[in-house]
This record gives C-alpha cells, structure tokens and sequence, in this order.
C-alpha cells in the first residue's frame, strides 16, 4: 500500500484536522465506489464488445517496454527480489494482465497463467520472509493483512452487489496468506531449528498433496463443500465449491514453493555473495554453468508445456510453473547491475496491483469485466486512452483515502 504521507500512519485523535482529514478521505473513498458503481450501472453510452487486435496488443507492449527502459533509474539495494526490483515485476505483469482482459487475449492465456502463479508464489515468499525474520505473529499484522487484501473488495461487493468469489484474486491471496500463517503460527519455537522448519513444511506438502492431489478432489469437496455452494452465482456459473476448486488448485503448489526459497533465500543470497567476490572469470564460469543448468529445464518447458491447449495446460501449471518463475529470477538478478536498476513505471504500477485488479471490473470495463466501458463511441483507440486515464488516476488514488480508516493497522508496509 502508497504512503504519501505521514500523517495518514497517525491514529484518528479527537481534534478538527485529524476529523477533518478522517472525513475528507472517507468522502473520496466514497466517490470513487460511486463513479465505479455509475460507470458499471448506468453508463453514459452502450458498453463495448471485447474486441482481439494482434496489433494494437503488441503494440501496447511495445510501448510499455520504451516507456519503461526511458524510466530506468538506481535504487539503494543490490539485494536477490529487493523491494524496488518485486515492485517492478508486479508491475509489469499487471500490466500484461489488464491487457489481457482489455482485449480478451486468448492466445497469451499461458502466460498470464504463469503470471498469476508468481503472484501466488510472493504470497509464500514474502510472508514466510516477514514472520521469519519478524516473528510477528500478533493480531495487528494479521489484520493488516486481512484489512489490505479484502477492504476494497468488501466495499465492492456491497456496493456493487457482487459476489467475493468474482474478485478471485483477493479470496486467493487471503487463502494462501492463511496458509502461510498457520504454518509459522503453529510450534513458532520450531520455525528456526534447522530440521524443524524442513518437517512442518514436509507437512504442509502432504496436507496439500493430499487435499488436492489424492481421491479426485473428494478431500477437497469434503472440506469446503460446507461453506460453498453448488448453485450458480455472480462469478461462479457452476457453484462458488467448483469455482474455488478450480482457482485454488492451478496454483496449489505455488505458496509452498515460495516459502521453501524463502527458507533457503539466505544460502542463496550467501552463494551469490562469495561467487561475485572471485574474479570476473571465475563468475563468468560458475553463472554461465549455473545459468544452462536453469536455462535446459526452462527450454524443454517451453516447448513441451507451455504451447498446451489452455485446458490442458492448466492441468500442468501447478506442477510445473515454477520453471519459467525460478528462470525469470536468477536472470533478472544474475548481476549487481541488474539487481540495482529498476523501471521507475512498473515500480509504480506494481505499487497498485490490487487497486487496479479491483476497478478494472467496474471502471476500465464494465460488467464484471465482460465487456468495455465506452465514454467516447465510434473512436476505440480514444476511447481507451480516456477511460485508462480515469481508470489509473482511481486506482492511484484509491490507497490514500484507505489509510485512515484504520492507520495503526496499515501503517507498515506489507509483503
């Protein structure tokens, strides 16, 4: 979540400025849930169809890649995924997935798999590093989290009359959030023994081999059919237990895997470490070695998984996603040089990952995303630019009338 500034970390007092300000961005919070809920309800013109263009799609990405190459600028750390390198990733993956659904892109149905699996994958990286480290098991980082993965979505659904399941993201995160949380939570004396740590997450494993693996999904059912139903609902044509199933297990493997680099994160941090002391032409050998042992597994993925028909890959993502994961972060971080730069645009949007995914129902398109929002008709390019610039400056600003709602809860920066 943004902090633009230091007041909005401040508990709510009892004096005419903190009201004021309490007051002044509840009311904006309100009017961006209000030109949402107009724009979704009662446009201004018929919605438009969605509409493939192979051009205007790559063209995009294009210019995103310029855009982002001329805002290149050096951060403070040359650290593995540093804070202002993760920022840039789900940055430029948002951006690839509004895309996707701005121009119902079918034919990168497979990356954006890939994408949504790294996502998943940070929830167990980032949170497994926190209460590592921290070892803050406390009930304000856990309603922190709580609070920054569902207010919004909350606030949508009420007043949009949706259903949580149709923001799958959030409900995802918030499950896998939980995950990692009981993991650390349950024997927290265990979480630094050496051998400890390894059996709970052996554990962890089973129980998820288990629940999604084993039986057809009938440990599955068993579990979750209480309090999902069967009946179709806004988000979920089959039943919420069928929608949840299936968004759960493309990725079910994908949180464990980010906790297990976590847990070995510092042996990696440390080998790179002693690799980048030797001379150039010792780094040169063992990166270049290194590089073709990660690059051979990435090639045969690439051609023998990733070209699957989009049902038949999902069937294989859970298994093998990390593969172009794991390729993408040794070479983004293979040199000092690469870990320090960073694209000053995709740092800003990976800033607003979940603003934007939220509003891009209502605002960027219209009817829960099915279709497009249309505020100039009969000029589709213009259009896009106008309901994007609407679209990026509520997404922006949506974090700094959220802050004040409850500051003492939000006001660490959360993974």
């Amino acid at each position: 979540m943004r902090h633009t500034a230091s007041k909005h970390s401040e508990p709510l007092a009892w004096t005419f400025p903190s009201l004021y300000a309490f007051f002044r961005d509840t009311a904006a919070l309100g009017l961006v849930l209000l030109v949402a809920f107009m724009c979704e309800n009662y446009p201004l013109y018929p919605r438009g169809e969605k509409v493939w263009s192979s051009d205007m799609y790559w063209s995009l990405c294009l210019l995103l890649l310029v855009a982002s190459l001329m805002t290149m600028r050096k951060g403070k750390s040359t650290d593995i995924l540093n804070r202002d390198q993760t920022e840039e990733w789900k940055g430029w993956m948002q951006f690839m997935f509004l895309l996707y659904h701005y121009y119902k892109a079918e034919e990168v149905y497979n990356a954006i798999r890939i994408m949504i699996t790294c996502y998943v994958w940070m929830t167990g990286f980032g949170n497994f590093s926190f209460f590592y480290i921290k070892q803050d098991f406390g009930v304000v980082r856990f309603v922190q989290m709580l609070w920054r993965l569902n207010f919004l979505v909350i606030l949508l659904c009420l007043s949009q009359a949706n259903t949580y399941i149709l923001y799958y993201i959030c409900p995802l995160h918030t499950f896998y959030f939980l995950l990692v949380f009981v993991t650390m939570r349950v024997f927290p004396r265990s979480n630094h023994g050496k051998w400890d740590i390894r059996l709970k997450l052996i554990a962890v494993a089973l129980v998820i081999y288990t629940v999604w693996d084993l039986f057809s999904g009938s440990v599955f059912n068993s579990l979750f059919s209480p309090f999902l139903g069967t009946a179709p609902v806004i988000g979920a044509k089959s039943g919420t237990l069928w929608e949840w199933y299936f968004r759960t297990s493309l990725d079910h493997w994908s949180t464990l895997l980010g906790m297990v680099f976590a847990l070995n994160f510092p042996m990696a941090t440390q080998w790179l470490t002693k690799v980048e002391e030797r001379p150039r032409a010792h780094q040169l050998r063992v990166k270049g070695l290194t590089g073709l042992f990660i690059a051979v597994p990435f090639l045969w993925w690439a051609i023998t998984i990733f070209p699957k028909e989009k049902i038949e890959y999902n069937h294989t993502n859970a298994y093998y996603g990390f593969i172009p994961l794991l390729t993408y972060i040794y070479f983004r971080n293979i040199t000092p040089s690469l870990r320090a730069w960073h694209s000053g645009l995709l740092h800003d949007i990976g800033k607003v990952t979940l603003e934007t995914y939220l509003m891009q129902h209502h605002v960027w398109l219209t009817s829960n995303a099915k279709t497009l929002l249309v505020l100039l008709p009969g000029a589709p390019n213009c259009n896009l630019v106008l309901v994007s610039v609407l679209f990026v400056y509520l997404s922006r600003y949506l974090p700094s009338p959220l802050l004040p709602i409850l500051p003492p809860l939000v006001s660490c920066q959360c993974s």
